[in-house]
């Protein structure tokens, strides 16, 4: 394929202005992916520029480069070449981004459901935020309306928590100690189920019991930099202001959650956790210090596309998660992440999602890459009214990349992280040639019956 066709001006050489549009029309961005910061490198060059009696070193784009110097520069950016080949998971970027704006500015209007007050540090939220971010599996991103605004993930911080915990200590043992089943009731009830344990990690009682898990060892310092840094990983790419942490809304959850005090004194006479009224502080201090884990919804669609990619950051490349936790995080997110209202979400939308009362929702489509979804207003469900319209909507376009998983018609090929691979999430097999890929409906069949 000639993939300098229409880039070239008047005199044959290739003109940079429309090589950079080219990137950023199928969704990379070219001047912040380190991925191709070798390939920018080469397009670059220093020029001086004097003021204030000195002289100030600066790059800039070069015009335009010889065809035959370019086309060398890509054949050595693999990368590169699969960007001007148009041969990424969503070929046609530029049609997806617009029915992707067109559902996100039909929710901008929505006036339902109500900020959550019971933990005093969100309240101070506006009922006009409204903002939503994807990114592929292959790094094609996009963010509309309030994307710079941060806030705190809250129960996003479960699946992600399970999966290092998996990591840790292995499924097996994870398991011995907490279920699978969705629970049937309250996200923040006290109740246990078969077997004397927490019906599945992604609900309080479940997670505080997950915290337990982690790095008993370590003092209160290091357990939490160890999830930190994991989650810092799982967000690496695109060179935006990744995590943060909200001191003032770990308080404020500290200082108010006596019903998470009573879910931990609760496992602890069942059982179900060991140690000293100590240790049940630290187990606790842990969990609210995760939920109190700062993003914007860019950082957490690259938290989602890396779920989408098996567990391996799609911009850096490091396996953060292993690929057998994350396709059981998958599976419960698909099942059990979204409160009281996951098997309506299943039935209508199917895909692995996790909403948190801070507004926000993440949403994985397997193989192809995620949503990330933030408004404040959450319905009677506790989650986000416009996040869950929005997805409904975006889903019921009905074309493409965007419908339910479980339609018919959805083979096509998909490309991560430099490897080409089918759809079960064999993230580190490599083939010769062009493999075809399944895309999410049959990933999510597969992940669901192992």
């Amino acid at each position: 394929m000639d993939f300098t066709s229409g880039l070239c001006n008047e005199t044959g050489d290739v003109d940079l202005r429309k090589a950079v549009q080219l990137f950023y029309d199928r969704g990379i961005l070219l001047f912040k992916d380190d991925r191709l910061k070798t390939f920018v490198n080469a397009l670059v060059e220093v020029e001086s520029s004097k003021g204030l009696g000195s002289r100030a070193m600066h790059t800039v784009l070069k015009v335009s480069v010889p065809k035959d110097e370019f086309e060398l520069l890509v054949e050595n950016n693999p990368f590169a070449k699969d960007v001007l080949t148009n041969s990424l998971v969503i070929p046609d970027f530029h049609d997806f981004s617009r029915e992707v704006e067109s559902a996100f500015l039909a929710e901008a209007e929505e006036r339902s459901g109500e900020i959550t007050t019971y933990i005093p540090g969100l309240s101070k939220y506006s009922l006009d935020n409204w903002a939503i971010s994807f990114c592929s599996a292959d790094g094609q991103v996009m963010a509309l309306g309030d994307y710079k605004e941060r806030f705190t993930i809250q129960s996003c911080t479960k699946p992600l928590l399970y999966g290092i915990a998996c990591d840790m200590v292995g499924i097996d043992k994870v398991h011995k100690h907490v279920g699978k089943e969705p629970s049937g009731f309250g996200f923040n009830k006290i109740a246990l189920g078969h077997g004397d344990k927490p019906h599945n990690p992604l609900i309080n009682i479940g997670a505080i019991t997950v915290a337990s898990l982690v790095r008993p060892e370590e003092n209160s310092s290091e357990r939490f930099e160890t999830c930190y840094s994991k989650y810092n990983a799982l967000a690496a790419g695109i060179r935006t202001r990744s995590l943060s942490f909200n001191n003032a809304v770990y308080l404020s959850e500290r200082e108010s959650g006596h019903r998470n005090y009573a879910i931990g004194h609760y496992l602890v006479n069942k059982g179900c956790i060991e140690g000293t009224t100590s240790r049940l502080t630290e187990i606790l201090e842990l969990y609210f210090q995760l939920c109190s884990i700062e993003a914007d919804v860019r950082a957490v669609s690259v938290m989602g596309a890396t779920l989408a990619n098996g567990g391996k950051n799609v911009f850096t490349g490091e396996r953060v998660l292993s690929e057998a936790s994350t396709r059981n995080m998958l599976s419960l997110m698909f099942s059990c992440g979204m409160y009281d209202y996951s098997g309506q979400w299943a039935f209508e939308v199917g895909l692995p999602a996790k909403s948190g009362v801070s507004g926000v929702i993440m949403a994985v489509l397997p193989n192809v890459g995620s949503f990330a979804m933030w408004s404040p207003p959450l319905d009677t469900y506790g989650n986000s009214v416009r996040g869950v319209n929005f997805t409904r909507r975006i889903l019921a376009s009905g074309r493409g990349h965007l419908r339910h998983p479980f339609s018919t018609n959805l083979t096509r090929r998909s490309y991560h992280t430099g490897s080409y691979h089918t759809g079960s999430y064999q993230t580190g097999s490599r083939f010769s040639g062009r493999e075809v890929a399944v895309r999410a409906a049959l990933s999510l069949v597969r992940m669901i019956r192992k």
